[in-house]
């Protein structure tokens, strides 16, 4: 036992697996043999030590584990998907199927359009009645209005089933492509807003085609056969062949020659006694079709005005009227609005799930699961992976470890003084040196030294087992610390920002722009939110409640404001309370509002001309600090930057005209102090130009002529939003690009330019209609959140501080339409940042509550 200890013993001194062409070619065998024990002994303590380090990180770290199984009917896909929830995945085995497969859509119409009155039969039998010389009758009689009225009415009904049932069939006929299968909910979600966007583009055609065709009919002046909207003057006993002049027909101070849609009340008109006898709900006009679109269908509500239209046309038979109980649409509603609704009532949809699961056909599905605890197999597994690489390295860098180690010890020798006696004797191996040492200042013995060269040796093994030990715990920190690097690197991306949605429908109508500004405007330490809505013509007032919901009130009646078109929150009269300023349409003035603070608005409103300034954008800054609003907007087509002075007495000062260039097509702007001179500045966007143009502020609200800062050669800058998004406490540039999904900041502002920093992909497909800047994560750095003209998508990108993003998609089986418009707010006093988004094409506000899973104090609190 003791000759195998021994054995053993010897073998591992003498263990050496390095070759000396390892060590080095040069080197003798004896000294390459040493240094190779050396290296092994290197060797073998490093991977140990490295294969520990590894273990330990194996088994504390968590890891994602996948499970797939089989999936043979849709009840165990159920069941699955009842347990695991969004985990699950399944990939289809067909990728693509049409959505007739398992849609159903069914429009139902207006009664209006399935009952006689919609009828060529009808019609012709009504008037038949009629003279069929209608110049008979006088030029303002509405028989000769009702049968192109009727015509109009069964073609609108035709026209609309037509349009409605041609989306329909291409939209079922068109391909469901899902890769995944989706889960029943995001399933029904998907669908429900693709059939929302085709419910919603069908109108809009129709109503471009229809438009197109009034204003031809109007720009061309065409005149009506029976001349409804202009007739011939002719001087008396003029010559056969003189030129007609026409003239204008005038309805109630309207005139046809100036507007399309002059109308007046209809009525009978009997020729004896000339007396009127009005016909309900409808209209006569410059055109049978402008006057029937201002008409309501009133009068087939009522059976007293169905029968006063039978007794002027002499028609016998009799029909029931409509029932005012089995429509959405009220009995005044004009034909208009039915028209940009193209008659439907409601739409009868039904989605069979089982029927896309068969048509998915998944074969297998899987989740994933962080595992906290890994398992013996799976640590076995990775190390046995990771030995190899290991073994690798360290074969190479041992022998190199010694050879330095060794080189620096020969140096270190030759380096080392040597001590001469005052007599001159001999040194021989195993002789001893006996030195007398007399101190002077103490009276001792002599102390004989025996230095042979055993001791020599031993101090040098010493010095070489320090240097070792050395680069040994150095080895080791740098793998320590590499590991750890490692780690924190990858927990950072994997947090996934969640928001939980609050929607709020503004109108029943789908369709309509929707504009937002949020501000405290009833001083209850709440934000609340004021929004347009284009088709109430109104301004809203949602209250936030404190139980984050909200309060819609009108504070301004119906019909108050045609097209608003930008919107603005300032204090322009300096009384700490939100006062409002915004566009109408593309008119050349901008209009404000003064708050009172509870609510409400002063009635009386401030315009403000702006000559060749027609406002395509706005911005609020104090530019000349006198605590008092001022105004800045852009121009697009005349390419002008101008800027409205806040003075006392609600008034403000002519404006400021600042050029951005010949044709540069300015989009965007925003306002900071770029040059950290302590006054407001300027920045827009020169879609055209490719270029991002600066107006330093003088800080009296006048401007240096612009300073231009090039994009890129391919850019089209749209939308623009200033911070410090790398940490240098100067304000940088961020610019959304009109046609791709590209984000591009500009920073380092010096002598009077920017710098492209970096551009970003966004995850989505479509480019940011708006961006907006926030802070996310809680980590105090600015992160940037766009809502881009893809169908599905609300890009955020995570900033880190100095320059980079991690960009994440949130909610992507949201519909978002392309003039979607977002902002960043607190909504419910939490201290987390929360999103609002516009759904135009629906009608309807969401706000996005963040539920904190990425925040920073937000993590120590779970």
């Amino acid at each position: 036992m003791r000759s195998l200890i021994k054995f053993l013993g010897t073998t591992l001194i003498e263990l050496n697996i390095f070759s000396l062409r390892d060590m080095s070619s040069g080197m003798d065998r004896i000294t390459a043999k040493r240094l190779g024990r050396w290296a092994t002994r290197l060797y073998i303590a490093l991977f140990i030590g490295g294969l520990c380090v590894l273990t330990i990180y194996t088994i504390v770290q968590p890891h994602a584990v996948t499970k797939t199984f089989d999936i043979s009917s849709f009840s165990i896909y159920n069941d699955s998907q009842k347990k695991y929830g969004d985990e699950l995945k399944c990939p289809c085995s067909v990728i693509a199927s049409i959505y007739d497969q398992f849609v159903e859509i069914e429009p139902i119409f207006h009664e209006i359009c399935s009952s006689a009155f919609a009828t060529k039969q009808y019609r012709n039998e009504l008037i038949a009645g009629l003279v069929s010389n209608l110049s008979i009758y006088v030029t303002r009689d509405y028989r000769r209005f009702l049968s192109a009225h009727l015509q109009a009415l069964q073609g609108l009904c035709e026209l609309s089933k037509t349009s409605v049932y041609d989306s329909i069939n291409q939209f079922r006929t068109s391909l469901f492509v899902t890769f995944q299968l989706l889960s029943e909910k995001n399933f029904r979600d998907q669908l429900n807003s693709l059939i929302e966007q085709t419910k919603s583009n069908v109108p809009t055609t129709f109503r471009q085609l229809l438009f197109l065709i009034r204003n031809i009919n109007h720009g061309n002046a065409y005149m009506s056969t029976y001349t409804t909207n202009f007739e011939y003057i002719g001087a008396p006993n003029a010559p056969t062949y003189t030129y007609a002049f026409t003239r204008a027909i005038i309805y109630d101070g309207c005139s046809c020659g100036l507007y399309l849609n002059c109308t007046s009340q209809a009525n009978f008109i009997e020729s004896n006694s000339s007396k009127l006898i009005p016909v309900k709900g409808l209209k006569i006009g410059c055109t049978p079709s402008e006057s029937f679109r201002a008409s309501t269908l009133e009068c087939f509500y009522d059976r007293s005005c169905i029968d006063l239209i039978h007794e002027y046309t002499n028609y016998t038979k009799s029909h029931n009227p409509l029932l005012a109980n089995t429509s959405r649409f009220s009995i005044n509603t004009t034909i208009a609005e039915l028209i940009d609704n193209l008659f439907i009532e409601k739409w009868n949809t039904k989605m069979n799930y089982s029927s896309y699961f068969h048509k998915c056909s998944p074969l297998h599905c899987s989740y994933t699961y962080i595992q906290k605890k890994s398992s013996f197999i799976y640590t076995i597994t990775i190390l046995l992976g990771l030995q190899g690489g290991l073994s690798i390295v360290l074969k190479w860098l041992c022998p190199k470890i010694v050879r330095i180690a060794s080189k620096v010890n020969d140096y270190r020798k030759k380096r080392t003084s040597t001590i001469h006696p005052i007599n001159s004797i001999e040194i021989t191996p195993n002789v001893t040196l006996s030195t007398t040492i007399h101190n002077p200042a103490c009276n001792s013995e002599p102390t004989p030294t025996h230095i042979t060269s055993q001791t020599i040796v031993t101090t040098s093994i010493r010095c070489s087992w320090k240097i070792l030990l050395g680069c040994l715990l150095l080895i080791s920190a740098i793998v320590v610390l590499t590991i750890f690097s490692f780690c924190v690197a990858q927990q950072g991306p994997f947090c996934k920002l969640d928001f939980r949605p609050i929607s709020i429908n503004i109108s029943t109508i789908d369709y309509g722009g929707l504009m937002f500004v949020v501000a405290d405007f009833n001083e209850d330490s709440r934000l609340d939110t004021v929004v347009f809505s284009e088709h109430l013509e109104s301004v809203i007032l949602l209250l936030e409640n404190g139980h984050e919901t909200f309060t819609a009130e009108t504070i301004f009646p119906k019909g108050s404001f045609k097209s608003v078109y930008i919107m603005e929150v300032g204090d322009f009269n300096n009384d700490n309370r939100a006062d409002l300023v915004f566009t109408i349409g593309n008119s050349e003035y901008v209009n404000i509002l003064f708050g009172n603070g509870n609510g409400t608005f002063r009635i009386r409103n401030i315009t403000l001309g702006t000559t060749k300034c027609i406002p395509n954008d706005i911005a609020v800054a104090d530019f000349n600090h006198d605590n008092y609003s001022d105004i800045a907007v852009i121009n697009t087509e005349n390419a002008n930057v101008c800027v409205f002075l806040g003075n006392v007495n609600d008034t403000f000062s002519s404006q400021l005209m600042f050029s951005t260039g010949h044709n540069s097509k300015p989009k965007s702007l925003t306002v900071s102090d770029f040059n950290s001179d302590r006054h407001v500045d300027i920045a827009v966007t020169n879609n055209r130009a490719l270029n991002v143009g600066i107006f330093l502020g003088f800080g009296n609200g006048t401007f240096e002529a612009q300073k231009r800062s090039f994009t890129f050669i391919g850019s089209n800058p749209s939308h623009i939003v200033s911070g410090d998004f790398d940490g240098d406490g100067q304000p940088d540039i961020v610019i959304s690009d009109e046609k791709v999904n590209i984000v591009t900041v500009l920073s380092k502002y010096r002598n009077g330019f920017f710098t492209v920093k970096k551009k970003f992909i966004m995850k989505s497909n479509g480019a940011a209609s708006t961006i907006a800047v926030g802070n996310f994560n809680g980590d105090g750095h600015l992160d940037i959140v766009a809502a881009t003209n893809d169908q599905y998508s609300i890009d955020v990108l995570l900033g880190y501080g100095d320059g980079h993003f991690d960009t994440q998609n949130i909610l992507s089986d949201k519909l978002i339409s392309y003039d979607s418009i977002i902002g960043v707010y607190d909504f419910n006093n939490d201290t987390y940042q929360d999103i609002i988004i516009t759904h135009p094409r629906y009608g309807s506000i969401d706000i996005l509550l963040n539920i904190c899973e990425c925040y920073a104090h937000g993590i120590l609190k779970r």
